[in-house]
């Protein structure tokens, strides 16, 4: 029979040992090379995606003298050395947000991501600008998209208006929906634009001389 005073003291070392493994953190497991892999799992072997906050064992296995495994992101930021190999253990804290791990001389392909907690939602793409070809000659007048149809209604926001003056007597005018542009009489050639457009009309023209040329108004909603 094992007296009351060993089982005490052997209950006591069971409570260290346990305090000294919580310590540690859950274990999460990276791997990068020898070819162009890189990867992150946590102690089941599955690919992390989503972490609680909290601290982890981070073991890296690096494989190769050419890559090296780079962990990033709110209050981390540890790596292995591009030209080691072998394992390499580092404690980390997570906290609410976005990390990203990559191999440094190859962070455009090899390359991974997950979030922990809950992160501050993304921002929202930035609208791509559209696209608008405003021309003049000493005939004609139009606003058309690039591909040469005509513009009966646009949406606000950016645009890039390629400006074609082909006359020596005319000039563009531009006018309305938070823009005041124009090419002035003398010059020909070729301008870009970059515009804000707001909610109103725009209004596209040409000097006015005769034959007055016809211009147009563009709803922009």
């Amino acid at each position: 029979m094992i007296p009351f005073r060993a089982v005490v003291t052997l209950c006591a070392a069971g409570l260290v040992l346990a305090g000294v493994a919580g310590a540690e953190g859950a274990q999460l497991d990276g791997s990068v090379g020898p070819g162009f892999t890189i990867s992150l799992v946590d102690g089941s072997g599955a690919a992390v995606k989503h972490l609680d906050p909290g601290t982890f064992s981070l073991t890296v296995d690096d494989r190769s003298e050419g890559h090296n495994f780079h962990l990033r992101g709110p209050g981390v930021n540890v790596a292995t050395g591009i030209e080691a190999v072998g394992a390499e253990t580092f404690s980390v804290t997570l906290v609410d947000g976005k990390y990203t791990f990559v191999c440094d001389p190859h962070a455009t392909t090899m390359r991974g991501a997950f979030t922990v907690g809950t992160p501050a939602p993304e921002p929202p793409p930035t609208a791509a600008p559209t696209r608008l070809v405003l021309t003049v000659t000493a005939k004609t007048l139009a606003l058309t998209t690039p591909a040469g149809k005509p513009v009966t209604a646009l949406e606000a926001g950016p645009a890039v208006i390629t400006v074609r003056d082909r006359s020596a007597t005319r000039g563009l005018r531009l006018r309305g929906a938070g823009v005041s542009r124009t090419t002035g009489v003398p010059f020909v050639g070729t301008l870009t634009w970059n515009v804000k457009l707001s909610p109103g009309t725009l209004v596209y023209t040409s000097d006015p001389r005769k034959p007055v040329l016809r211009g147009g108004r563009v709803a922009v909603s």
